[in-house]
């Protein structure tokens, strides 16, 4: 049982390690970079361009993907090329995909949008599809790109945390430490015994190896 609990402890601090990696690469990545681990992209919606479907300032996670999977009803990430995007990422719903001087091109659109996205998409400009959407999620990334948040609910009580580990790595050698030199004392009291019970053996049957004095005659 002991062991099992052991394996679920572990199990646990690995997610959570990865979780936190994952809300560390996402909060603290540069504007216009995407945070990637993996061959999987993290990010957060900015509008509302693709609600219902993906509420605004929803969590995503896209996966990087062969642009020639793609088709209609996805949807995808990609760096805008649209004059007033500047090559921001945007998030939207692939409506077609078709061929133009031999490179593959994609028309998207929002769903929250009236029309499609006035210029297309190259699939070299592409950057995942997206197959994980959370704005609970979205919120807790919301909550801790704030520096104060982030100090307060992460970087604190990893700090105690870490500390009261310490705390009982320090408690756990004393008592290892403790144990060692009982076991030594023990040792060394169980050996001094047998050699006293060997030395009195010993005299023993000395003794019984002595010979009886002859008796005198009258």
């Amino acid at each position: 049982m002991k062991h099992i609990l052991r394996v679920v402890n572990v199990l646990a601090a690995v997610v959570i390690a990865l979780a936190l990696l994952v809300l560390l690469r996402t909060v603290f990545t540069p504007a216009g970079e995407v945070p990637t681990l993996g061959g999987y992209s993290f990010m957060r919606t900015l509008t509302g361009s693709m609600e219902p479907a993906i509420p605004v300032h929803s969590f995503l996670i896209t996966q990087d993907v062969d642009p020639e999977t793609l088709q209609e009803g996805d949807i995808i990430t990609f760096r805008s090329t649209e004059q007033n995007l500047e090559g921001a990422l945007n998030t939207h719903r692939i409506t077609s995909v078709y061929e133009e001087n031999g490179q593959l091109m994609f028309r998207t659109k929002g769903d929250a949008n009236a029309v499609e996205d006035s210029e297309p998409v190259a699939a070299v400009n592409v950057v995942g599809k997206v197959v994980f959407v959370s704005a609970a999620l979205g919120t807790v990334v919301s909550l801790f790109a704030n520096p104060l948040v982030f100090l307060l609910l992460v970087v604190v009580p990893l700090v105690l945390l870490l500390g009261f580990e310490l705390a009982n790595l320090v408690k756990s050698t004393k008592e290892v430490a403790r144990a060692e030199d009982e076991a030594a004392l023990r040792a060394a009291v169980e050996q001094v015994r047998r050699k006293r019970d060997a030395e009195k053996a010993e005299a023993e049957q000395a003794d019984a190896d002595k010979p009886e004095d002859s008796p005198k005659g009258e």
